[in-house]
C-alpha cells in the first residue's frame, strides 16, 4: 500500500511538472505570436505611410469644372492630443476594376480613431482612401484599419527654408506651406503590447520626391 501511494504521489509530482511545462510554453508560444503579428502589421503599415509620402504631391492642375482655389491639391499635416493627422493628394491609387474611372492619383489620410464596437477600448491608426480628389480633402472614401492599439502616432515635418523639423505642415494658409511640400517627413508608431500594456516603438524618415508644385501642362494665357 505504502508503495502504490509513493508512485501515486511521484506520478502527480511528474504531472504537475509536464502541464506547468506545457502550459508556460503555451503562453510564451501566444507572446512571441502577438509581437510578431504586431512587429509585422507596424512594419507594413510603416512602408505603406512612406509609399504614400514618397508620392506626395501638390499641383494647380483643377478640373475645368472648378473654381482655381477649390480644386487645388492640399498637403495638410496637424498635431494634437489625439496624435498626429495628416491628409494629402498622392499617386499611390491602385485600380482594382477595370474599365474604371480612376488614376493613380488619389486622396489618402492617416490619422488615429478611437475603437468602437469591440467592447475594448483603444486608439486604432486608420487609413483614409478616395480615389477622386475633390474639393475638400480631409474627408470621404474608405477608412481602414491598419494598426490596432496604437498609442501614440507622430509625425514630423522638415522645412528646408527654416533648416528646422516642425510639427505641422499646411499648404492651404499663407502663413503656413503655401506652394511647397516637406523635403523629408519623420514617422513615428508606438504599439501598446503585452498584460504589462508596455510600449514597442517604430520609427522611420523618408524623402518626399516632388517637394515642388507641379504647375507642367498648365494652359499658358
Amino acid at each position: 500500500m505504502l508503495e502504490v501511494l509513493v508512485a501515486s504521489a511521484i506520478l502527480i509530482m511528474v504531472s504537475t511538472m509536464i502541464w506547468a511545462s506545457f502550459d508556460q510554453t503555451s503562453k510564451l508560444r501566444a507572446r512571441i505570436g502577438y509581437k510578431q503579428e504586431n512587429d509585422y502589421l507596424a512594419r507594413t503599415a510603416m512602408a505603406r505611410i512612406t509609399r504614400d509620402l514618397r508620392a506626395a504631391y501638390i499641383s494647380l492642375h483643377v478640373n475645368q469644372t472648378q473654381t482655381l482655389l477649390a480644386a487645388t491639391t492640399q498637403f495638410i499635416g496637424r498635431s494634437g492630443m489625439g496624435g498626429a493627422q495628416l491628409d494629402m493628394a498622392t499617386f499611390t491609387h491602385r485600380r482594382l476594376r477595370r474599365g474604371s474611372h480612376e488614376g493613380d492619383a488619389c486622396e489618402v489620410g492617416y490619422h488615429l480613431s478611437e475603437r468602437r464596437g469591440s467592447g475594448q477600448t483603444g486608439m486604432d491608426l486608420m487609413r483614409r482612401e478616395q480615389a477622386r480628389i475633390d474639393t475638400d480633402p480631409q474627408h470621404g472614401g474608405v477608412l481602414d484599419v491598419m494598426i490596432p492599439n496604437v498609442r501614440r502616432f507622430e509625425l514630423k515635418y522638415f522645412d528646408k527654408q527654416i533648416d528646422q523639423w516642425v510639427d505641422m505642415w499646411d499648404t492651404t494658409q499663407a502663413t503656413g506651406q503655401p506652394g511647397r511640400l516637406p523635403t523629408r517627413v519623420r514617422v513615428l508608431i508606438a504599439i501598446e503590447e503585452g498584460e504589462n500594456r508596455t510600449e514597442r516603438v517604430y520609427r522611420t524618415e523618408t524623402p518626399i520626391m516632388v517637394a515642388r508644385i507641379l504647375t507642367f501642362g498648365l494652359p499658358i494665357y
